[in-house]
């Protein structure tokens, strides 16, 4: 493993889904005897001082969670009658279930098809994570390493192809030509000149890989859209911007970061084992 590789999984396991869980002594939950359509109306009318409707409740019978119940999914096959919540719920399983220690990373990776997990601790359910705790604080950070090791690993692109030089220079637009020149010449002024790489933005990178066919060939591939989402997503992390206000952006973020662990090692092993 490389010290690179090594740094990045230590950072990773150390921010975990523990750090964004909404903890069990806040839950709002409902009964497995309950009348389903009790269970709906309340949360619609807002549930606890705050007033909030929640997508997931967990089912408690005595001390012990026993399930989940899934009220929008529910709302949406109303129920009929006098059907109770265990007939409508998710019942424990290890489908529902993740570690205190498990890293927020890999909860985004399953997000479409687990947007909520019951976290425990030991041998008790210490909490909840759905998709709308994508927005705390924690995982903003998983996010930052994600875009920032794919930026360097860009940098390390380029300069593998122009080991000496600025000729890169040439496939900027001519705007972004006279901000890089001006950077380095701010940057020569101030005695604090570094690499002309590091004065272009994301966007200016892209732009360079792609005249350079870097990892492959552009024509045809998805690489356009996925650079503009992870661009957008850097823009938005760098100016505490939400990411996740809806579901469909919950898709487009995993779609991102999906994109992200896949891009970087193919630049490396573009990098690592010749052009071709």
């Amino acid at each position: 493993m490389t010290h690179d590789a090594d740094t990045f999984e230590t950072l990773h396991s150390g921010l975990t889904v523990e750090l964004i869980q909404t903890p069990r002594a806040d839950l709002v939950t409902c009964r497995p005897g309950e009348k389903a359509t009790d269970v709906l109306d309340r949360n619609e009318a807002g549930n606890g001082a705050r007033r909030e409707t929640y997508d997931y409740l967990p089912v408690e019978d005595g001390d012990e969670i026993v399930g989940l119940f899934r009220t929008r999914l529910t709302a949406a096959i109303r129920p009929v009658g006098g059907a109770i919540v265990e007939s409508h719920m998710d019942r424990l399983s290890s489908a529902n279930l993740i570690g205190g220690d498990g890293a927020i990373l890999d909860f985004l990776r399953e997000i479409d098809e687990k947007p909520y997990r019951l976290v425990v601790a030991g041998d008790r359910i210490s909490g909840l994570v759905t998709w709308s705790d994508l927005q705390k604080l924690p995982v903003r950070p998983v996010l930052f390493d994600l875009v920032t090791g794919l930026e360097a690993e860009m940098v390390h692109a380029i300069k593998h192809r122009y080991p000496s030089g600025e000729g890169w220079l040439v496939y900027l637009r001519s705007e972004g030509r006279r901000n890089v020149r001006r950077r380095i010449e701010r940057g020569e002024e101030n005695d604090s000149r570094v690499d002309a790489l590091l004065y272009t933005y994301f966007c200016d990178k892209a732009r360079i890989l792609r005249a350079m066919d870097c990892p492959r060939s552009w024509e045809g591939s998805e690489y356009p859209d996925e650079f503009g989402r992870i661009r957008d997503l850097r823009n938005q992390i760098a100016h505490l911007h939400d990411y996740v206000a809806s579901r469909q952006e919950v898709t487009r973020l995993q779609e991102t970061v999906r994109s992200l662990l896949r891009i970087r090692p193919e630049l490396r092993k573009w990098r690592t084992e010749g052009e071709h």
